[in-house]
């Protein structure tokens, strides 16, 4: 059983703190650098100065980055700069947006689950409900988001997960929410809408929990913020509040759902030959050679309406190419111990056929890839620049760009169903859910 419950959250006291659109931040893996010195200095009590702040030279084990966290939130509600709201409420996140020109809304709801670790099986009898993760998590981040949780004993931080609820009853209760004047409101920076709104009334959170009861959840941003609720709850067995996490809970019928996908820069890698690639490539694709960019994608897209599997590739020889899966039953023999929809998956087929069986990119090289360069392969979010950007690269010195379509949503439910997951960096959900709207304290 999955036990969603609502929670008394601090949020920002405005009349003190001042506009919330320069107190809330992107989540922590996302701003780095430039970004996190952009967020601090729009406002002393921006998120930002929390979860991300700096280490400094001479740092001791009892004043450090992580303590210099715990000060500023004790000192924030010491000072009612976050207030805690009186009543147990679920708090609809609601996102506007543009997608390719498209608008679109996405709206979900913020709650509390109690953890657990994931399902490794279906039981013996009755509906299966429980926690699954859908792709593989590179080894990074875990403990620096320990240490902040250790120190601060909060939640700063969403996860994001989606569930079913094909029928809508959940979304239901949160519409007619939505009817009243949200309690937060902000457009930040690339023009996302963000609107925050309460549920406070027993009679709907009593239900939004009942109905979440017999659904399993499928997390689709935050494994490792997952796994770091999961070791301090661990850590503090006698604690209640820490066996449960903040999450936005979005139903997977949503039609603000939207999965981009994420390109793959090749790099450093020896006796790299282009003429050798699409020789091999060959064995199990039908190249596809073109002048404009613009012609391979429109192939690439053809394909995935019509369930094919197709990327692209540039190499700078002048050339952009599709690349179109001849028979995917060539899956079958290669991962035979796997099922038929992770087999089928264009990542999959371009991690095992191409970056592995060809260019020898194993999980270990793998493993070194970032969103942010170095090791073997660069992930690049397909969003604003990015192809641009992934073909200055590879003019720079990289070795090959591979252009991917988008994993679809029952995809991703399909293989996390089979308590599988999938290749890392293998879908990107837009837009991010935001930091600093709501705070769960573990006290």
């Amino acid at each position: 059983m999955v036990r969603v419950i609502p929670f008394k959250a601090y949020r920002y006291n405005v009349a003190k703190a001042g506009d919330l659109s320069k107190l809330v931040s992107p989540p922590y893996d996302i701003i780095k650098g430039e970004k996190i010195d952009r967020l601090q200095s729009m406002s002393k009590y921006n998120i930002a100065w929390i979860i991300k702040n700096k280490p400094r030279e001479g740092d001791t084990e009892s004043d450090n980055q992580y303590t210099r966290a715990r000060d500023l939130l004790n000192q924030w509600i010491e000072q009612q700069i976050l207030v805690q709201d009186k009543q147990d409420s679920f708090y609809v996140y609601g996102q506007d947006f543009e997608v390719h020109g498209k608008k679109l809304f996405r709206f979900g709801f913020i709650g509390l689950i109690r953890l657990e670790d994931f399902a490794k099986e279906a039981p013996k009898t009755g509906k299966f409900s429980g926690v699954l993760q859908h792709e593989e998590t590179l080894p990074k981040d875990i403990q620096d988001r320990l240490n902040l949780s250790r120190a601060c004993m909060a939640q700063f931080g969403q996860i994001f997960v989606i569930y079913p609820d094909h029928e809508g009853a959940i979304d239901t209760i949160l519409k007619n929410a939505m009817k009243d004047e949200p309690i937060a409101d902000v457009t930040d920076y690339e023009g996302v809408r963000h609107r925050i709104w309460m549920i406070s009334n027993d009679a709907d959170t009593s239900r939004i929990s009942q109905l979440m009861e017999d659904k399993y959840v499928i997390i689709a941003d935050g494994h490792h913020r997952y796994k770091t609720a999961l070791a301090l709850s661990k850590e503090h067995p006698e604690l209640e509040s820490a066996k449960y996490r903040m999450m936005t809970f979005v139903n997977i019928s949503n039609p603000g759902l939207v999965v981009l996908p994420t390109h793959r820069l090749v790099q450093n890698l020896e006796n790299f030959s282009k003429e050798k690639l699409l020789a091999d490539a060959a064995e199990h694709f039908a190249i596809h050679t073109f002048d404009d960019r613009d012609d391979m994608f429109e192939l690439m897209d053809e394909k995935f309406k019509s369930g094919e599997h197709a990327f692209g590739l540039f190499m700078d020889d002048g050339k952009f190419y599709a690349l179109v899966l001849k028979d995917v039953s060539v899956m079958d023999k290669i991962l035979p111990d796997r099922s038929k929809e992770l087999r089928q998956l264009d990542v999959s087929i371009l991690h095992t056929l191409i970056l592995d069986r060809i260019l020898g990119i194993d999980k270990e090289k793998l493993a070194q890839g970032t969103m942010k360069g170095g090791g073997y392969v660069v992930y690049i979010k397909g969003i604003g620049d990015a192809v641009d950007e992934a073909i200055k690269s590879v003019k720079k010195g990289a070795q090959a760009v591979f252009f991917m379509n988008p994993t679809r949503v029952e995809e991703v439910e399909a293989v996390s169903k089979n308590f599988e997951v999938m290749p890392q960096k293998s879908t990107f959900f837009q837009p991010k859910v935001w930091t600093g709207f709501t705070i769960n304290r573990l006290t």
